[in-house]
């Protein structure tokens, strides 16, 4: 979401003007106006921001703007109660963009659930399951927590091999306003995939981007671990009626709808066959108008099939990586390095990388191409400890760097910034996280590779989604600057860098 929209969002919501915009952050109303008609990026200086974010918070005292903030920041802890500090700090992250929501994410990417260890959780005592046949009512968000322990205790005691239909687009409050059942709930998700369950998922409407995203932090595991089949229906729905479905088939179903945004009333929980059988019926039909939106890869080879797809797409192109790419090698150093390689599968992917070489060449005639990369210090690569290409170090004979053969990649990164103007390098503080590489492009492909060790990739292909990493990544850039005089300068920080190794 640009910046623009979310300034405008925040002033319709406080009813405030230019003027009094620009008096209580002390600057000229002219800056204002260009910020909001999107003449202006955001600004740089962030203190700006972070007055800005004050200006609004005391501002939102009436349930509505609390509730209307709530929705757009994907934050539906905050209320009334809420103080000015806080609320400040959460309108401050979200105006800076998707940082904070995709960065607590994406924590969870190198923790497949079927390597995870199950969280701990409070005892739970199981309400009474419904006898065979009989359907139960659940009223408010209190008795709606108890109908999913019911339904989970119902999962826990089935074979392994089962599977779960899920749709849930409702408010999610019930789950959010006790933190003792959502860590029960997590570490039940953590438990029931486990045992080796295969989640098909629906995902919501994502006409609050930030909600769905920060509701990530549950399922990228199990969307990591291939055990999660995720769909999205492509069409536009109005946001009037809202559900959410729970159905193991042959077993029981949990159904609740809601208007709008309000909390859900009625919960229903049924082991009634003929309702079962009747919800799992719907639940197929939508699945077949929905398009997949996540795809769980573990085989190196479809790693680069995804990545020649994305060197393909007809868009611009911007990937955060642990290691400068493959692509940006000189040949002369590619092939050593290929030799050098004792894993085939590794072997293989430094072969495809060595194939599309051309194919990436050809992309920067065309098309925008931003790596952001940390660079490595010195000390580290005349010690041996960095590995080519990825993070983690699989075997002794794993390809590591010298000074002189990182020296030389970085030595083309040049030469390929000076050939290609649409190539750029943007080296990033070696603090950053590096646990995992995200590559996306403007045409809505996202990949997300992690740096585990096996390694393995989600194919995110949900448009709202992918935009909202293009964003994040974006604005990555735009704060270390890649264009103009901040091209030279990364330039001057890599050349400042190979004088080092060489000397």
């Amino acid at each position: 979401m640009q910046f623009s929209i979310k300034l405008n969002f925040l002033m319709n919501i406080t009813n405030t003007t230019n003027k009094e915009l620009a008096e209580g952050i002390s600057v000229d109303r002219s800056l204002i106006s260009l910020l909001r008609n999107g003449k202006r990026k955001m600004p740089r200086n962030l203190e700006h921001i972070h007055h800005m974010a004050s200006f609004f918070a005391r501002r939102c005292s009436a349930e509505f703007q609390l509730h209307a903030l709530a929705e757009m920041l994907g934050k539906p802890e905050l209320r009334a109660t809420t103080s000015p500090e806080t609320l400040t700090e959460h309108i401050y992250h979200w105006m800076l963009g998707d940082t904070p929501v995709l960065e607590r994410v994406l924590e969870n990417i190198n923790a497949p659930i079927s390597e995870q260890s199950a969280p701990p959780a409070p005892p739970t005592i199981f309400p009474a399951v419904a006898q065979a046949g009989q359907t139960q009512f659940f009223y408010g968000n209190e008795e709606k927590r108890e109908a999913t322990r019911q339904i989970i205790h119902i999962v826990n005691s089935l074979n392994t091999g089962s599977a779960i239909y899920f749709i849930s687009d409702v408010n999610l409050e019930w789950l959010f306003e006790d933190y003792q059942f959502m860590n029960e709930f997590s570490a039940a998700l953590t438990s029931i995939f486990q045992k080796g369950f295969t989640l098909y998922h629906i995902m919501p409407s994502l006409n609050f981007m930030n909600r769905y995203v920060e509701s990530l932090r549950y399922w990228l595991p199990i969307y990591a671990s291939g055990q999660a089949k995720v769909y999205y229906y492509p069409r536009l729905r109005d946001n009037l009626y809202r559900r959410s479905i729970i159905l193991i088939p042959g077993q029981c179903v949990q159904a609740a709808t809601s208007i709008g945004d309000e909390t859900d009333l009625i919960t229903v929980n049924s082991t009634d066959p003929q309702l079962v059988n009747a919800y799992e019926k719907q639940f197929q039909q939508e699945l077949a108008l929905c398009r997949p939106a996540l795809t769980s890869h573990h085989e190196p080879h479809n790693f680069n099939l995804c990545l020649r797809e994305l060197l393909r797409c007809n868009s611009n192109v911007i990937h955060k990586a642990a290691k400068p790419s493959p692509y940006t090698l000189p040949r002369e150093l590619l092939d050593p390095f290929i030799d050098q390689s004792a894993e085939p599968a590794w072997k293989e992917n430094l072969q495809m990388h060595r194939e599309d070489i051309d194919l990436f060449e050809e992309k920067l005639k065309h098309h925008k191409f931003i790596e952001i990369c940390p660079l490595e210090s010195p000390e580290d690569i005349r010690a041996g400890k960095v590995t080519f290409g990825v993070k983690f170090k699989t075997d002794e004979k794993h390809p590591l760097y010298t000074p002189k053969t990182y020296a030389a990649h970085l030595q083309h990164i040049l030469e390929l910034m000076d050939q290609y103007d649409n190539y750029h390098f943007v080296p990033i503080n070696s603090t950053e996280r590096q646990d995992y590489n995200l590559f996306t492009s403007e045409s809505g492909l996202t990949l997300l590779l992690s740096n585990s060790y096996p390694p393995f990739m989600l194919e995110i292909r949900r448009p709202e989604l992918s935009q909202a990493c293009h964003e994040y990544l974006m604005r990555m850039a735009d704060l270390v600057g890649y264009t103009g005089i901040q091209r030279t300068k990364n330039r001057m920080k890599i050349q400042e860098l190979i004088q080092e190794l060489r000397s």
